[in-house]
């Protein structure tokens, strides 16, 4: 788990000096929402751990160390993933991956 833990480190450090406003709180207060940085970060250890959307909610879930990097207590639903997976084209995330 230290190299997943690392590499998801790495990506929220990515993911915070990408965005235009790094302050803005991990859980948005009241909507449930994430912000821009902490959905970047987790598609794409998505794409680097290479599993399906519910195992890697569950994937998550079962590894606490990696939820504490980006300040949550439990996964985003798997269906999170799916709507942020539209907000952010595959693109543009293999160009940041790069």
């Amino acid at each position: 788990m230290g190299r997943l833990r690392n590499l998801a480190q790495t990506f929220h450090e990515f993911a915070t000096n990408h965005v235009e406003e790094p302050d803005v709180p991990v859980v948005a207060v009241g909507d449930g929402g994430y912000d821009k940085s902490t959905k970047i970060a987790l598609l794409l250890l998505k794409e680097e751990v290479n599993k399906p959307l519910r195992q890697f909610e569950d994937y998550l879930n079962e590894m606490p160390g990696i939820l504490d990097v980006f300040g949550l207590e439990t996964s985003p639903d798997y269906t999170s993933f799916s709507v942020w997976d539209g907000d952010f084209p595959m693109q543009e995330l293999r160009r940041l991956l790069r």
